[in-house]
């Protein structure tokens, strides 16, 4: 009697197993839960610079998630970013136009299921951010502190971590 019981909560357990691993399959990998940004402000030695990217956190997890609009679930990823101080304050001494001139942060998605978590680090110059200046921008009339820079090293930083998460997530299809 004792070894039917035993079996029988091994069945359970078994089936209980098995359907959770369904459950976790069944969240689409392309859907996304969470977008979190996070900066440490107060790292950044250069005031100018703490100043003009004073609101990168709400801005930057917002571009992103403008761009999974139709993809934002209550189950999904999660994406959580550490945007890198040092890269901020030090590249905006450099000239906007350069590889010098950058954002970075180390990126890390949390997708459902076993083993499909990755992270990496992202860094987008400001020669990449130049296809997000409006049509007929002077980068001569280009500053650190411009909106028009502000909104392009945004957008190139978001694009870009949309495009690596679909990436990540074909490539865990055909696997």
């Amino acid at each position: 009697m004792k070894n039917l019981v035993l079996s029988t909560t091994a069945v359970i357990a078994l089936m209980g197993s098995a359907a959770f691993a369904q459950t976790t399959s069944v969240v689409p990998a392309s859907t996304v839960s969470l977008i979190e940004v996070t900066t440490d402000l107060e790292a950044i030695q250069n005031a100018e610079a703490a100043e003009v990217w004073v609101n990168i956190d709400a801005d930057l997890a917002l571009a992103i998630e403008a761009r999974f609009a139709e993809r934002m679930a209550a189950e999904g990823a999660e994406i959580i970013i550490d945007i890198d101080e040092v890269s901020l304050a030090t590249s905006f001494e450099q000239a906007i136009g350069s590889e010098e001139s950058y954002l970075q942060g180390d990126i890390l998605y949390r997708v459902p299921g076993p083993d499909n978590n990755a992270s990496y680090t992202l860094k987008v110059s400001s020669l990449q951010a130049q296809a997000f200046y409006p049509d007929g921008t002077s980068i001569s009339d280009i500053t650190q502190g411009s909106d028009i820079y502000y909104a392009a090293m945004i957008d190139a930083f978001a694009d870009n971590v949309v495009r690596n998460l679909d990436a990540s997530q074909e490539e865990l299809a055909t696997e």
